[in-house]
């Protein structure tokens, strides 16, 4: 699994929040720890491409001492935007987890469980590529490829649509409203109430606990 992450000064630059360096790194701490705990079966490892050092070691740390599939950072050499990172990072993890597929995602699932990351890659096609939609229905949030097909990414604008033209099986209709935290991504304040709403991590549970109490 691919969790691709900003320097932690560029990151989430439209969640107005005092603490947003901070909430970047818990959230996908949180991630990468539900991610490595959604069964071996279907989670080999977990490779987080960035290229932020501080970022590395604490998700690294935070996520492996939860146990589950190994977190491993890995630095984004192409440092050429979201998808060369993803594509770099499919390279790197086709090298380390041979005869594996490859999947990426967003590392801004606060609220993920890890059944619900799992039941998503069990549904996907055991060829060829599978997308899961965002909860506003056109960003993406999971984009599988199995064993043997090249996980292409087309993140960006409008992303979802984009996945399907290029011939990825929609996974949004089959998964429907099952998998809400897999599908809670956070870009905004609305975002982070509707993840809080369906239950964060502990380590983002715990910068927002920080900041109500700094605030009051």
């Amino acid at each position: 699994m691919l969790l691709p992450l900003k320097r932690l000064g560029a990151a989430k630059s439209r969640l107005e929040h005092a603490d947003r360096a901070l909430l970047a790194l818990a959230m996908a701490t949180d991630t990468a720890t539900a991610v490595a705990a959604a069964g071996t079966d279907v989670v080999a490892g977990v490779l987080v491409v960035t290229n932020d050092p501080a970022a590395s070691a604490a998700v690294e740390a935070g996520a492996g001492a939860h146990g589950g599939a190994p977190v491993l950072a890995v630095p984004d050499l192409p440092d050429r935007g979201l998808n060369p990172a993803l594509r770099h990072g499919a390279r790197l993890a086709a090298g380390r987890w041979p005869g594996h597929g490859v999947a990426a995602m967003s590392a801004d699932l606060a609220a993920l469980r890890p059944g619900e990351l799992r039941a998503a890659l069990l549904a996907a096609p055991r060829s060829g590529r599978a997308v899961l939609a965002d909860a506003a229905g056109t960003g993406t949030v999971l984009l599988c490829a199995a064993p043997g097909s090249e996980l292409a990414p087309r993140f960006g604008v409008d992303s979802h649509a984009r996945h399907l033209r290029s011939g990825a099986v929609d996974l949004t209709g089959a998964l429907g409203a099952g998998v809400p935290g897999l599908r809670r991504d956070v870009d905004t304040v609305a975002d982070l109430a509707a993840a809080r709403l369906l239950g964060v991590g502990p380590a983002t549970s715990a910068v927002l606990g920080t900041a109500a109490a700094n605030a009051g």
